[in-house]
């Protein structure tokens, strides 16, 4: 039989309920049917569509193009949808098909008949790739709506809805379609079968326990919670010493992947690269039982790491180990470190734990190179748009060498969101293209943190707060030890009012990361939202002893001396910090409210000539407004804020803010608070 391949737009539709109409009235079925199989070939045909199969109630047919399949389905809807009505759903994906003389066949066959299952009435469910390739159609809209796992498709796929006019977009919560079963299904049947084995098993447990209470141990475990100290480069070389910190930096990533170890964050451990503190005094520090050191030799292709896992209250050495392999298999020896110290804690993992850690994120050992120098400018966490630039440049050539690095793509994306807390650029602007990375690092890999975690950020900054919550808690269960989402999670928290919660998740943080002066500011700015100003105040001054000169902690101290009302205290500390000591927007309007207000319109006019030539988030010029009393200028800046996406939590905490309290009767800031969820 003749066949051969081509790329090509899968389009599959279907008659919701049909067979329950064909039960209860076969003569109107029969005449719905025929209907929709007129409006079909007719509308089809104008798009140079060709049906493929008719089955029963459906079709199956393909296109030319994305987007001609696409505009052919709004027609299609369009003409289902007038009376009599016709309940049809819609499902599109493109992809490569094997064409035989009667039939199509292949994975991108299955994959589109899949998200036709999801669809309801009056929709038209889309892939990821769909999307890509009409993201440039103006006449075509589109929104997301899950990344969906299905059944017999060995990835997740990002689906997504047409929009265009009165097409029907399902509601996530609402999906139901050909997909794999959730955990919890699983679960059940899982308990069930379980049950009948519980009486056998519980007879052999209670056989094991006398025998292990009879044997005394020689040693005992003690709280799993480690920190991996930087590993020592022993090649003495600039490119080598980032490649140990990246080795050092992945094995936290994969430790932080087993549930019950908490690993210490990359950014606390970093701050022991050369020290000549002891291991206990460095447990101690960061409140941790265990610590993990080690060194890398890299000599041509070959890598040596040395790894020594110690009890830090006794100094006493638990497991030591020599790993030897070539770059291109260098995520086999994190993951037998990672496996090795597992087991010397006595901790069985999960079938998913293990699976988790065997994954190998690429096997180009140059693409793993450039992202490791890529991640060194992003994680210097200082906002420079220049070091941005690098990281995003370096991702994205990371992405060259290997177009499946999913980690790569969630590191554009974190890129992109960094612009957004600093305040670099647009949110509305950085959103947009922080999403096709993180969707895409979903397509490649659904079972990874970091992508989760971008999600989640990204959800947040578009105060989409319940999915926000889904994501963030999907890459805590990913990775147990994802300070990241931890964080987002208290700020969600803070602008519920919610104080409880809010320290819970933000003690989780600095339990994580407790040597963060980013994450300690974060706390004490998240304290000035709920009012709590002393708090911070007494936080900012412990954590200033450990980081006398830090910009960051200076300014939440002095931002908080500020909500007090202790303005001069406040501008004595902005004017000691190294950055931005006479320029800074919250200086501005600390000198407007002791009525220094020539002061004040300086720092302003300097903001406004900065706008003109970059961007200044225009939240910051409404508050140097407030500062000097003119309500107008400040809701007109305000307002503009929201146009560009909002500055982050900055616009979150309108509601909260002290700073705005004299506008709450004022309708202008009413509608912008209604904005936001």
């Amino acid at each position: 039989m003749a066949q051969h391949r081509q790329l090509g737009a899968i389009m599959f539709t279907d008659i919701e309920g049909y067979t329950s109409l064909m039960q209860n009235d076969e003569m109107e079925a029969m005449v719905i049917r025929k209907r929709h199989r007129e409006i079909f070939d007719t509308v089809t045909e104008r798009f140079n569509g060709e049906l493929i199969q008719y089955f029963g109630d459906g079709t199956l047919s393909i296109f030319r193009s994305s987007v001609e399949a696409i505009k052919c389905g709004i027609e299609l809807q369009n003409a289902f949808m007038s009376e009599p009505k016709i309940p049809v759903r819609i499902g599109v994906h493109v992809g490569d098909i094997v064409r035989t003389e009667s039939d199509i066949i292949g994975d991108a066959v299955n994959i589109a008949s899949r998200i036709e299952s999801l669809g309801v009435a009056g929709s038209i469910l889309i892939s990821d790739k769909v999307n890509d390739q009409i993201r440039n159609q103006r006449d075509i809209t589109t929104q997301f709506i899950d990344a969906v796992d299905f059944k017999n498709v060995n990835k997740v796929i990002p689906v997504f809805a047409v929009t265009n006019g009165d097409l029907v977009v399902p509601e996530k919560n609402s999906l139901k379609g050909k997909t794999k079963p959730k955990d919890s299904e699983v679960y059940k049947s899982y308990r069930k079968k379980s049950l009948y084995t519980l009486a056998a098993l519980s007879l052999i447990i209670l056989v094991l326990m006398y025998f292990i209470m009879k044997k005394s141990t020689a040693y005992e475990l003690r709280e799993p919670t480690l920190a991996v100290l930087p590993f020592n480069d022993m090649s003495n070389s600039g490119s080598s010493n980032i490649f140990a910190d990246g080795i050092t930096e992945d094995i936290i990533t994969h430790l932080s992947k087993i549930q019950h170890i908490q690993v210490i964050s990359r950014a606390s451990s970093m701050h022991y690269k050369g020290t000549d503190k002891s291991i206990k005094e460095i447990a101690k520090e960061l409140g941790v039982n265990y610590i993990l050191e080690g060194s890398v030799r890299v000599n041509d292709n070959q890598v040596r790491v040395n790894a020594n896992l110690v009890d830090a209250s006794s100094n006493k050495n638990l497991w030591a180990n020599n790993y030897d392999n070539t770059l291109v298999q260098i995520f086999k020896i994190q993951t037998n470190v990672s496996k090795d110290i597992a087991n010397t804690l006595q901790i069985t993992l999960s079938d998913t734990e293990q699976s988790r850690l065997d994954n190998e994120p690429t096997k180009n050992p140059e693409a793993y190179k450039v992202f490791k120098e890529a991640q060194t400018f992003l994680h210097r966490g200082g906002g420079k748009v220049e070091e941005l630039k690098n990281a995003e440049n370096l991702f994205k050539k990371a992405i060259d060498l290997d177009p499946n690095f999913c980690r790569a793509y969630v590191g554009v994306a974190e890129t992109y969101l960094e612009y957004i807390f600093w305040g670099r650029e647009s949110p509305k602007k950085m959103l947009e293209l922080a999403s096709t990375p993180a969707l895409k690092a979903l397509a490649i890999n659904s079972n990874d943190g970091g992508t989760f975690g971008a999600l989640g950020a990204i959800s947040y900054y578009k105060y989409e707060k319940e999915t926000a919550i889904l994501y963030l808690k999907k890459a805590i269960e990913i990775n147990p030890s994802y300070v990241g989402a931890y964080n987002k999670l208290a700020w969600i928290y803070t602008f519920e009012g919610n104080l409880e919660l809010m320290e819970e998740y933000f003690n989780k943080v600095l339990k994580l990361d407790p040597l963060s002066p980013k994450y300690i500011g974060d706390m004490g700015q998240a304290y000035y939202y709920l009012r709590e100003f002393q708090k911070t105040i007494d936080m900012m001054d412990e954590a200033l002893k450990i980081f006398p000169n830090d910009n960051m902690l200076l300014w939440m101290k002095a931002s908080n001396l500020s909500g007090l009302g202790k303005y001069k205290e406040a501008i004595a500390l902005y004017t000691s910090r190294s950055v931005a000591s006479h320029t800074n927007w919250m200086l501005g309007y600390c000198y407007g409210m002791i009525g220094e207000h020539e002061k004040a319109k300086k720092i302003l006019e300097y903001q406004l000539d900065k706008s003109e030539l970059m961007y200044v988030p225009p939240y910051m010029i409404a508050t140097i407004y407030m500062g000097l009393g003119d309500v107008e200028n400040a809701l007109t800046w305000l307002e503009k804020d929201y146009e560009v996406g909002g500055q982050g939590l900055f616009f979150w905490g309108l509601k909260q803010d002290i700073k705005f309290d004299s506008l709450k009767d004022e309708p202008r800031f009413q509608a912008l608070l209604n904005k936001v969820p």
